[in-house]
């Protein structure tokens, strides 16, 4: 059979911080952890059990060296190594941010975690398995699959702001024999939150069903379907950053810049099939496809620095935008590969080759309020956060497409009993369009195509004992952009390399993991924000390319058990990019950042009582530039900062558990994202309670 072929790697049910398992994250290969020439880091079940984590951006939030950045309600993106992570998968296969809520163009719909059992991140270029080489990382989200067995949870949970989850969790062979096998997971959330007049409700549905087709073959496929609405929603921007004399401003944490009566709505669907066949020898040749859909439709009032920064003795100086925006997404991804062992030379060696392709197209039609609510001049301390627009006839549609179809493959080749290489490569076309019409007569059409870039990979790895590995990588990075200058035009792709060298060890007969990495980035037209400058037809803040960008970096990492009782995740992370003049380049990412989780649970007659905590400490951020809006040079800074939470699990039986999780433990008020979007910053949660019941049967 191969009902479990791919079981080794989950984490569900294990109780353990650590993943043993192989992965295919770096280069498609089924390699542990250890033995991934790059820096791999996985968020086990466990641990998001623990932390209460159920959204990727809080899971991202507390993988080591990964930063996020809230941009509004509705969006945010996730940064490694100081850049920006494009590359996601969904059990391998390549997806787009823009079904993360993860960039520019909103959703959620694959993002809620009770459908996945494990978030596995690699930092550093790898444009094996994914679209593209950048620099920062990939993130591969590895769905729930149905179990052998019959198993099921229910979970039902309430905190601060009124929040209530509640989630079913089923699994069970579907016939006699146990060849057909299906799980259910359903999600229902909602409540309000610390910041004013926002609200947000979610339904997730999602379904997956295995079989053996034959003894050898075997198909997955599943649908997940979710509904979403919020209330209050911030668009992209958060609090003003700046005032009209340049001086950084200071608002309650609650503070919303945006209408009441603001509106998000979501309806989004994934559908993916996968048909996996063994063959002889132990190869074995998979397809798996994804196809996602969301339709969202966004009306925002907000506070806007359109022409002026707002005056800090009076309050004057900003005026409303009023906008509805439609978005229709679409996503179409297959990857098929063989991949299986060899002998050459009296050793066996390893293999795959691969074929992939990816079809995405957003469309979004924008409309304008009607009532006078746009443009209308307002004072930040008198308004009432007050604006039901009216909106007229569409007046914009952004139509977005991009492919991209490539060839890779990886061997890995036994040099010695102790030293592996591991060497491949992609080679790929890339076609993007984006065109821009307006009413009023603007067509802009701004298309661009990359033919025949290959891009290769090289690793080493020395296994000095059972403990200890030695590793070293180059990668290179050449990544098609999607980010436009003042004209319109896409920015050329990022090109470079990066280079790598660490070590990984395992202790505690491989209860606890360890390891250690140096880095270097070189690379050519990095992205930055144009301030003052907007793509044409849009609010959207041009961007304009940097050359000779370099990063070096340390990443250190803990994880796993030091005994059957006690738990730990401890990071530290080091990473400072500079341009070609020395100037620091990306400084609203943190420089440095270290985390430490870890839970205990009690001996004895308290041993149904686990205990835990942890805390989170980045350093200081900052954004500086010149608004346009008063010709001034403008800058803002978060110092360094702390953020502590505790958690408490007292098992009822073996059965029920009830959980207590406190979240900004001291109440740190501190401003987490800050961006050159129209100089504004979103402020952290600050104290928040979670308490869960989950029941296992």
């Amino acid at each position: 059979m191969v009902a479990q072929a791919d079981r080794a790697g989950t984490t569900e049910g294990t109780g353990s911080y650590t993943a043993r398992g192989p992965s295919g994250v770096a280069m498609g290969l089924a390699l542990s952890v250890r033995d991934t020439p790059q820096s791999v880091s996985v968020m086990t079940q466990q641990r998001m059990e623990d932390e209460n984590l159920t959204s990727i951006s809080e899971v991202l939030a507390r993988v080591p060296g990964i930063s996020t950045s809230a941009l509004g309600t509705e969006r945010s993106n996730a940064n490694a190594r100081g850049y920006p992570i494009t590359n996601y998968q969904l059990d391998g296969v390549s997806t787009h941010t823009e079904f993360l809520g993860l960039d520019a163009l909103p959703t959620q719909s694959i993002a809620d975690m009770a459908l996945y059992d494990r978030i596995e991140v690699l930092r550093g270029a790898s444009g094996l398995t994914t679209g593209a080489g950048d620099p920062s990382g990939i993130v591969n989200m590895v769905r729930k699959k149905p179990t052998a067995q019959f198993q099921g949870s229910a979970e039902a949970s309430v905190g601060s702001w009124g929040n209530r989850r509640g989630v079913l969790d089923l699994s069970s062979p579907l016939n006699a024999s146990g060849s057909v096998r299906g799980r259910l997971v359903a999600v229902h959330q909602e409540g309000d939150s610390h910041i004013d007049f926002y609200s947000k409700k979610k339904d997730v549905l999602y379904g997956v069903i295995e079989a053996d087709l034959t003894s050898t073959l075997k198909l997955t496929a599943g649908l997940d379907h979710q509904r979403g609405r919020s209330r209050g929603s911030m668009a992209y921007l958060g609090f003003p950053l700046f005032s009209s004399d340049g001086r950084q401003t200071d608002f309650p944490v609650s503070f919303n810049p945006a209408s009441r009566d603001n509106r998000f709505n979501t309806d989004s669907t994934s559908a993916f099939v996968t048909l996996e066949q063994a063959l002889a020898n132990r190869w074995q040749l998979k397809l798996s496809a994804n196809y996602l859909r969301s339709n969202q439709r966004e009306d925002a009032v907000y506070l806007a620095v359109n022409n002026s920064l707002f005056d800090r003795e009076t309050g004057d100086g900003l005026s409303l935008n009023a906008e509805r925006r439609d978005y229709r997404l679409r996503n179409k991804s297959v990857d098929i590969n063989l991949r299986g062992p060899f002998n050459l030379g009296g050793r066996e060696h390893e293999a795959v080759l691969g074929f992939d392709y990816t079809d995405f197209q957003s469309l979004t039609d924008g409309s304008f309020d009607i009532t006078g609510l746009r443009n209308k001049p307002v004072n930040i301390y008198q308004w009432d956060s007050s604006g039901s627009p009216v909106f007229g006839d569409r007046f914009v549609v952004f139509d977005s497409t991009r492919r991209q179809t490539s060839l890779y493959g990886a061997g890995r080749f036994a040099l010695a009993d102790d030293l592996k290489l591991i060497v491949g490569g992609k080679l790929f076309n890339y076609d993007s369009d984006y065109r821009t019409d307006t009413t009023d007569g603007y067509h802009q059409t701004s298309p661009s195509s990359e033919r025949r870039v290959f891009t290769p990979y090289a690793g080493l790895v020395y296994t000095l004992n059972p403990q200890h590995t030695l590793y070293a990588s180059f990668a290179t990075i050449y990544s098609p952009q999607t980010s436009r200058d003042r004209n319109g035009s896409f920015l050329d792709p990022q090109e470079g390399n990066t280079y790598e060298a660490g070590i990984k060890s395992e202790f505690l007969e491989g209860s606890l993991a360890t390891s250690a990495a140096v880095y270097l980035i070189r690379q050519d037209n990095l992205a930055e924000s144009d301030p003052g400058q907007f793509i044409p037809g849009t609010t959207t803040t041009a961007s304009r390319a940097i050359k000779g960008a370099k990063t070096r970096g340390l990443d250190l990492e803990v994880n796993g058990a030091i005994n059957r009782q006690w738990s730990i995740a401890a990071s530290y992370n080091f990473s400072a990019s500079e341009d070609a003049t020395g100037q620091r380049i990306n400084t609203t990412f943190p420089r440095q950042m270290a985390r430490l989780w870890t839970t205990y649970r009690m001996p004895g007659e308290w041993r149904r009582l686990t205990v835990g905590g942890g805390v989170n400490w980045s350093s200081g951020i900052e954004y500086s530039g010149e608004a346009w809006q008063v010709g001034k040079q403008v800058s803002a800074r978060q110092a360094s900062y702390a953020v502590a939470g505790l958690m408490a699990r007292y098992d009822v039986s073996d059965q029920l558990s009830l959980t207590l999780n406190v979240n900004n433990l001291f109440d740190r008020k501190y401003i987490a994202a800050m961006s050159g979007w129209w100089y504004s910053g979103m402020y952290g949660a600050p104290r928040n309670v979670q308490v869960s019941a989950r029941y296992r049967f």
